[in-house]
């Protein structure tokens, strides 16, 4: 607390400056285990503790498996040979868990969606950059030009998008 003075000689006023403190992405839980004792709520305030991600209780509540199964998406992959046997006996399952994929995955969704966002901006200089120092003299050349400005491009739009998917998985 910090005193200033006054307009008027010999009053003195009191002069509080708030200060104001953030915490990026702060917890609040309640302990469902805990029991009532003299003092205390069951309330516990932790600002450097991480949020719980329970993904599969997202996907629960927003309804993703009952828009799939309205979507028709399961049938045009059976249409087009995509089937559990197939899948079986490719053995995608297992050479996905052999690569790390699931992990990996994992490590994915709880990386900061504006970091995975701030990958799209190399991408896109390098597109823009392509583009403008190819020559246009020949044709072979002019093709490879946009080829590559179309990969770059497209992985710049892909950590773009990303990134906001990611944040809006991630948020509440």
């Amino acid at each position: 607390m910090q005193t200033s003075m006054s307009t008027y000689p010999g009053r003195q006023r009191l002069c509080f400056r708030p200060v104001v403190a953030g915490t990026w992405r702060k917890v609040n839980k309640v302990d469902d285990t805990w029991k009532k004792g003299f003092f205390g709520s069951g309330y516990f305030n932790e600002g450097n503790a991480s949020a719980d991600n329970n993904y599969l209780k997202r996907i629960e509540g927003a309804k993703l498996l009952s828009s799939l199964e309205k979507s028709g998406l399961l049938s045009k992959a059976d249409k087009a040979g995509l089937t559990l046997s197939r899948i079986e006996q490719s053995k995608l399952l297992s050479t996905a868990e052999n690569l790390g994929l699931l992990a990996t995955l994992e490590r994915l969704l709880v990386t900061d969606p504006g970091k995975v966002t701030a990958l799209s901006i190399p991408f896109f200089i390098a597109a823009a950059g392509i583009l403008v120092t190819f020559p246009h003299d020949n044709a072979p050349l002019q093709a490879l030009q946009y080829l590559l400005v179309a990969l770059t491009a497209g992985i710049s739009i892909t950590f773009f998008v990303g990134g906001f998917a990611l944040a809006a998985i991630q948020d509440e």
